[in-house]
């Protein structure tokens, strides 16, 4: 029986306040009433577990669905937060930051955006944009983009950031035990900036990193090397 941990806030919680402080029992409950089907095929729709658009063979991973051998109706609470049988890859997780900063429109990955004649200079190929639409619009997006720039202002590396960003953190757990019985845990972090006008696309993955916490200074980095002055 899983139970809301607290983490800043009492009462009533909206998205935007379940965002702002990862409370994990409002997704478990969203994802119950839901349906683990329904999610995860919103999940591929915004870019987890399909294809990026990169130029070379990627991994695809994979999202939870009843179908899957070992479902049982916990995994949906598990799944809701991105675990249960849930594995995607940092670009898939890049191109879903993307998505939400577009307010639905995904964009197809690259490594380049050109290529150049090493020889004369000249432009030998440049990559035409292109997106694929997630239905929804201002009035699904603009609620999980304002949360996602609430939550970024609840840590303070991101607070003081050179420009106002928007991020989400995770933490997923692995198989693994350690000798006190606890699990190893993934730092996840993903974001855009300017916040309300996207510019760059973010996800960091750190191994055995711990909390998603912990990858915010990553993105501070990268925010500062982009907009520093």
């Amino acid at each position: 029986q899983p139970g809301c941990l607290q983490y800043g806030h009492s009462g009533l919680v909206d998205l935007r306040t379940a965002l702002e402080h990862s409370c994990n029992i409002f997704f478990y409950d969203v994802g119950r009433r839901l349906g683990v089907d329904t999610f995860s095929a919103m999940a591929q729709q915004l870019g987890l577990a399909a294809p990026t658009g990169v130029e070379v063979a990627e991994a695809r991973g994979r999202l939870t669905w009843s179908s899957d051998g070992n479902y049982q109706a916990g995994l949906t609470l598990m799944a809701a937060i991105g675990q249960g049988n849930t594995a995607v890859t940092p670009l898939q997780l890049a191109a879903y930051a993307a998505t939400l900063a577009n307010y639905g429109q995904r964009p197809a990955l690259h490594y380049a955006d050109r290529a150049v004649s090493a020889a004369t200079g000249e432009t030998l190929w440049q990559y035409t944009p292109t997106f694929t639409a997630v239905q929804g619009g201002e009035a699904v997006f603009g609620p999980i983009r304002d949360g996602m720039k609430r939550m970024a202002q609840t840590t303070r590396v991101l607070r003081e950031a050179p420009v106002v960003c928007a991020a989400k953190t995770g933490s997923p757990q692995l198989a693994d035990t350690l000798p006190g019985g606890s699990h190893y845990v993934n730092s996840v972090l993903i974001g855009y900036a300017p916040a309300d006008d996207p510019q760059i696309a973010v996800a960091v993955v750190l191994e055995y990193g711990g909390g998603g916490a912990n990858a915010a200074p990553i993105l501070r980095a990268v925010l500062d090397a982009v907009f520093g002055v």
